[in-house]
């Protein structure tokens, strides 16, 4: 499996990577990992699940100079990661424009003509040949909420948290066999049937379901509250991700944290970062995008954690901040300064 990895400043200043999908499922329960260069140099990497990173790489950056924005492909052979940084991008040179005269002239005698054939689709030349089947559209969405595909079907999706992970089993709506199911659910994997809104009541009694429209619900509402792969498996045990499950949960989650929903998701987002990294707010944008959150909610919680009585962050330069603390940290201590304005508040109406 090769997998491309975009650098960010981040990465470059820290040697970090961080544990992307692809990562996760190749590094789980690993602690050092031995990366090896194009050149056959050899790095023993960290990983740290605690802050979601691979720690170790700045010799190669360093080596291969490179910066925010290029690319490097990881190649996942055995025990070991091989790295290979992509060229940078060359600029497109014009084709010099032919001229007509040589366009007529004919090729010498005894030089054969190189011509090119167009094979044919291989569904033509072996029509009874069976299709790979395509993994179901909503693969996606569940890799915005921590999953990634391992293979199918049934479609095998996990999604690691550190030493657990959820595992999720799903088959469309006569896509194979309900039996298929059962070797995972002995596995201790969530089995599912996936089917649209419109066809669930055509599910089997005593078996789970899940649309794809509330799967993408769920997506949509990351972007505003604290969700994780966590969420969905909750709805799992209950036997049905549908609409209605997930509007359910989006009203318990208004009653909790009402307008503070996508503050609270930003401080989640915030505690996988280590004290004193320093990250650039476009790097921290594209990083918080994938994770569902709008680059306006981005920009607003950078300034409010910036100010009192947060203190979370501090601004180096424009556009650049440093993570002063762990958020738990810096939640601690926005607890004890309430604590202290209500005593005061207290003592202040009791002496009136």
């Amino acid at each position: 499996m090769t997998a491309r990895y975009v650098l960010t400043s981040a990465c470059i200043q820290s040697g970090t990577m961080a544990l992307t999908a692809s990562l996760r499922q190749r590094l789980l329960g690993r602690e050092r990992v031995r990366f090896v260069d194009e050149d056959g140099e050899a790095y023993e990497v960290e990983v740290d699940w605690k802050e979601g990173l691979v720690r170790g790489l700045g010799p190669y950056y360093l080596k291969k100079r490179l910066s925010a924005n290029e690319a490097v492909l990881l190649h996942f052979r055995g025990e070991e990661v091989e790295l290979k940084a992509l060229p940078r991008s060359l600029p497109r040179l014009e084709r010099p424009r032919e001229d007509p005269k040589e366009a007529k002239e004919e090729a010498p005698r005894g030089e054969k003509r190189r011509v090119r054939v167009t094979p044919y689709p291989k569904e033509v030349l072996f029509p009874h040949e069976p299709k790979a089947l395509e993994p179901p559209g909503v693969t996606e969405d569940l890799r915005r909420l921590g999953f990634f595909l391992e293979g199918g079907p049934p479609w095998l999706y996990k999604a690691p948290l550190g030493r657990r992970q959820v595992a999720l089993a799903l088959l469309r709506l006569g896509e194979g066999k309900v039996e298929d199911l059962r070797p995972y659910r002995a596995q201790g994997a969530h089995v599912a049937l996936l089917a649209p809104e419109s066809e669930k009541e055509a599910v089997p009694p005593g078996l789970a379901y899940l649309s794809p429209e509330a799967v993408n619900r769920l997506v949509r509402l990351k972007g505003r509250f604290p969700l994780s792969a966590l969420d969905l498996e909750d709805l799992l045990r209950q036997g049905r991700v549908d609409l209605e499950a997930v509007k359910a949960l989006e009203d318990r989650l208004v009653a909790e944290l009402s307008e503070r929903g996508a503050l609270a998701a930003l401080l989640l987002f915030l505690s996988r970062k280590r004290p004193g990294e320093v990250f650039l707010l476009p790097d921290l944008e594209a990083e918080a995008l994938e994770e569902g959150l709008i680059p306006e909610v981005v920009r607003q919680g950078v300034e409010l954690f910036a100010q009192p009585p947060f203190l979370l962050l501090k601004r180096l330069s424009p556009g650049e901040f440093l993570l002063r603390q762990e958020v738990e940290e810096a939640l601690q201590d926005l607890k004890a300064f309430s604590e202290g304005i209500l005593a005061r508040l207290s003592r202040v109406r009791g002496g009136a």
